[in-house]
């Protein structure tokens, strides 16, 4: 398997994983510039399927970080059709549209046409937070991580939530995209929580600060926090994910990581999330 990805800490480790199970080779797309260093850096690599993702996503900021990826997809499609790649498997967002009001939905929203329209058999699977227990990884953690301050700053905002899952989970889910033919989009998650207790509980931060997301949208414009689009994707309505397809095509139980912490315990099964507030009384959430 070819992995195609920009080498965010998450990336990586899910590469050391998928290569205990998976004969596998992996490429750096920002050192690509052009198609000529795509093949250079493809030239002893022999592979039919084609893993890709973009997690580093504090790259996201003007017009031009968008182009670059999708230029890079362009010559990666020409690559994977000329050298009769037969599975494309590519981690996409929940919500992307080409046509979204949002530039990084939008955009990944174009990424999945030009896999979809490539012809060749395509799995694409809907991954917003990605964690790792072990080593204290999580594919927010660029975001949102302060480093003069040395802890996470998020959005003050109420039933801020993502749809989370163990980086094991995600691994077991690829490499059964790689021995089989999965066609269409999945929803890979195993757990609803609250943001500031999956950034807690996935690093070895120890706080969280909230703030108004109008002092943030202020930070974009001067580039100290991620750029509006990004925050402006915590912001939207939680686009709901349901995995009783993943579970039912896949063959597999995503069962829900029990996290506790100052702000309750979480579990999920299927969209619906039990929060338990501090004050004792006990709530149900629909996604």
């Amino acid at each position: 398997m070819l992995y195609v990805h920009s080498f965010s800490q998450i990336e990586q480790q899910l590469f050391r994983k998928l290569s205990f199970n998976e004969p596998i080779n992996q490429i750096d797309l920002l050192q690509i510039q052009n198609k000529e260093d795509l093949i250079e850096q493809c030239k002893f690599i022999n592979n039919t399927t084609l893993l890709y993702s973009f997690q580093r996503l504090g790259f996201y900021t003007h017009i031009d970080s968008f182009k670059h990826e999708c230029d890079v997809v362009d010559w990666l499609m020409e690559y994977v059709l000329e050298n009769h790649f037969e599975k494309l498997i590519l981690l996409t967002y929940p919500g992307a549209y080409y046509n979204s009001s949002n530039l990084f939905l939008q955009h990944k929203g174009i990424i999945e046409q030009k896999f979809t329209q490539s012809g060749i058999h395509c799995t694409l699977l809907n991954v917003q937070a990605i964690g790792d227990k072990a080593h204290h990884y999580n594919n927010l953690h660029e975001l949102f991580f302060e480093k003069t301050e040395g802890h996470y700053v998020i959005p003050k905002k109420s039933q801020f939530y993502v749809y989370s899952i163990a980086i094991n989970n995600l691994v077991e889910i690829i490499s059964k995209s790689v021995r089989h033919k999965y066609s269409g989009k999945y929803d890979a998650f195993d757990t609803v929580i609250d943001i500031k207790s999956f950034l807690l509980y996935y690093s070895r931060v120890l706080m969280v600060s909230r703030v108004s997301p109008v002092y943030l949208y202020f930070k974009s414009f001067f580039g100290t926090y991620p750029s509006p689009t990004m925050l402006e994707l915590f912001l939207l309505t939680m686009v709901p994910m349901y995995k009783f397809r993943t579970e039912k095509e896949f063959h597999l139980m995503l069962d829900a990581v029990e996290i506790t912490s100052p702000e309750g315990v979480y579990s999920s099964n299927s969209i619906h999330l039990n929060h338990i507030e501090p004050s004792g009384y006990q709530i149900q959430l629909q996604g």
